[in-house]
């Protein structure tokens, strides 16, 4: 790649995430060891709010989790730990904190933990620090099967703990926007949600069967975004009848359209496509349509709100897919999502991979309380 393209790239980057979360990329990409905490205004020393610790230093950890982290000023980053051992010295000195080893870490005070490994364990760290009291951030997926879910499940109903997951599109101010318009409302919904995701090698570990395959590891979100619109009304549906269309079967889960009818007569269809390497990342175009309301939300750059006679236009720069907010959950007054309402999207994405793994193209998902 050329220094012109390089350039042009990283501004296409700052239209996506902002000059400074661009700039935190780049730096975890090359893994430079620059103390990035110098940037943010109130070094970490001084700050006396929740203390902080990381499980996975990858470049989302380091792009969005501690970045996001060390930018509010209630947030005291404590630690960061990963099995490879380079990652962890260079988050820990990038963001100003000392290294740790996983021995030294288990006697540290700490009030929460973001749990950003790779997949397959996201449960297993969930449990272990719920248990010990902390709250827990568990990025997508929080499980990879049902027996990991039902082990969760048991520990987060009998704990006083909070606990926050990774799917950011419901934190967006698009999607909240949506759901202030619909309020009240308990007519049967359109939701259309097109996306154009990433290209991946054949041997890209979100394909690998033991950390839960591309459907939990992309689908997930907008299965998890239509769970969601699904919990605005009073009345959840009861069942959902679920069709799949593939376009290989050889890689079923790159080029795929699945569609959902509710017993409450709602119609879902997610249609996501990787069939060229998407010029600005991910791309998605969600249509909604409820009562007297049609709503387009383009790439969460724009979003467009037809209500009767009323339009509502709105634009946000950089794109907006509520990335900040998730991250930044426990440290806002708003409660976590129920629950109920994380383990049932869940369920249904767990329901919808083994239907991928089976090639399936017809199955009834029963949600029961």
């Amino acid at each position: 790649m050329s220094i012109s393209q390089k350039i042009k790239r990283f501004y296409r980057y700052t239209t996506i995430y902002g000059f400074n979360r661009t700039l935190i990329k780049s730096f975890g990409h090359l893994r430079l060891n620059i103390p990035i905490w110098l940037y943010f205004a109130f070094p970490r020393y001084f700050r006396t709010g929740k203390k902080v610790g990381i499980i996975g230093c990858g470049h989302h950890s380091f792009s969005s989790i501690a970045y996001f982290v060390t930018s509010n000023s209630n947030a005291k980053l404590l630690w960061a730990y990963d099995t490879n051992i380079n990652s962890s010295k260079s988050l820990s000195k990038n963001f100003g904190i000392k290294y740790w080893e996983l021995k030294q870490i288990k006697d540290l005070e700490t009030n929460l933990v973001y749990i950003v490994s790779n997949h397959s364990t996201h449960t297993k760290y969930a449990i272990e620090y719920l248990k010990k009291g902390c709250d827990v951030y568990i990025e997508k997926p929080i499980s990879i099967n049902e027996s990991q879910l039902k082990e969760l499940s048991q520990v987060v109903e009998s704990s006083e703990n909070n606990v926050y997951v990774g799917y950011n599109r419901p934190h967006s101010p698009a999607v909240k926007l949506v759901k202030k318009t619909v309020e009240n409302s308990n007519t049967p919904f359109t939701l259309s949600a097109y996306i154009i995701g990433h290209m991946l090698n054949e041997d890209h570990w979100y394909r690998d069967p033991k950390e839960g395959t591309r459907i939990v590891s992309n689908a997930g979100h907008w299965i998890d975004l239509a769970t969601h619109i699904m919990f605005w009304k009073d009345d959840i549906p009861k069942r959902l009848h679920i069709s799949i269309a593939y376009s290989n079967l050889k890689t079923p889960s790159d080029n795929i359209s699945i569609n959902i009818t509710t017993s409450n007569n709602d119609l879902i269809s997610i249609v996501f496509s990787t069939r060229n390497e998407p010029y600005e990342g991910v791309n998605e175009t969600i249509n909604f349509q409820q009562d007297n309301i049609n709503a387009k939300i383009d790439d969460f750059r724009k979003i467009k709100i037809w209500n009767k006679d009323k339009i509502i236009n709105k634009k946000f720069y950089p794109k907006n897919n509520g990335h900040k907010k998730a991250v930044l959950q426990p440290f806002s007054k708003i409660k976590p999502r129920k629950w109920k309402e994380i383990k049932i999207s869940t369920q249904l994405m767990l329901f919808i991979e083994k239907m991928v793994q089976n090639l399936d193209s017809e199955g009834i998902f029963e949600i029961t309380n």
